[in-house]
């Protein structure tokens, strides 16, 4: 069983694009200058926001835009559509967990595998078109941990893991 991608999954990378090309072009000119009237505010505020805004992407792509492979034996993990391959045994998982996600386009839901008590795998309702049968698959075959209330800490904490 394999994970498919839904549209939404390929707006991350199409927008590092544009902000890797503004923080190229944008930043070396905000700070070689020579108009030193320039106010401070503009020339910290708007590189940090293209930094921190290609890093979300960036750690969205990472962590969430995964193609995941559930076989008998082995879980095989595809991080930066096939770049990074990680291959979990079956054995190894000990069971997963739920969340909810919820922002203005709705609620979506996500669910992580565990291992060692780290989440290996983050399966989501957003990314992935067929995540439903991806998780009742999940449910017949491994063990149920609980629920996972959603914490954007968290959240922020993995993308730079």
């Amino acid at each position: 069983m394999k994970t498919k991608f839904t549209f939404k999954a390929f707006l991350p990378p199409l927008l590092l694009i544009p902000f890797l090309y503004l923080i190229i072009s944008v930043i070396p000119g905000i700070f070689i200058t020579k108009n030193y009237n320039t106010p401070l505010f503009p020339r910290i505020f708007i590189p940090s926001i293209l930094i921190f805004t290609f890093f979300i992407l960036f750690g969205e792509l990472r962590t969430k835009c995964i193609n995941v492979a559930i076989n008998k034996n082995e879980i095989v993990v595809k991080r930066f559509f096939g770049i990074l391959t990680k291959t979990y045994k079956t054995s190894e998982i000990e069971g997963w967990k739920y969340s909810h996600l919820t922002g203005k386009g709705g609620t979506y839901e996500y669910l992580y595998l565990y291992t060692a008590g780290k989440k290996v795998v983050k399966i989501s309702q957003f990314y992935h078109k067929n995540y439903f049968n991806i998780k009742n698959y999940i449910q017949g075959n491994f063990k149920y941990l609980g629920y996972e209330k959603l914490s954007y800490i968290d959240e922020f904490k993995e993308i730079f893991k």
